[in-house]
């Protein structure tokens, strides 16, 4: 595994759609793979707490664009396709 200084930073902002939530902090992870598993627990965690995130199907609309710190977006997901 690569040392935590050499690894890279992703955003991962909501997109609401015309809207972008930008994610101000990011999450220094491996690679894109790492990325998209964190995009995908967390859509997860978003469908068991309806309390806190509101109607799971609300949701359904949103996706996640993950970009770098430059911020290209390096990957889209949406919500909807995540199982």
């Amino acid at each position: 595994m690569a040392d935590e200084a050499t690894m890279p930073q992703y955003f991962l902002n909501i997109r609401d759609r015309g809207t972008l939530i930008l994610d101000p902090e990011g999450d220094v992870l491996p690679g894109l793979r790492e990325a998209r598993d964190l995009v995908e627990r967390t859509v997860r965690d978003i469908r068991r707490r309806p309390e806190t995130y509101g109607c799971p199907d609300l949701w359904n609309s949103r996706s996640f664009e993950v970009t770098d710190q430059s911020g290209e977006i390096l990957l889209e997901i949406a919500f909807s396709s995540v199982r």
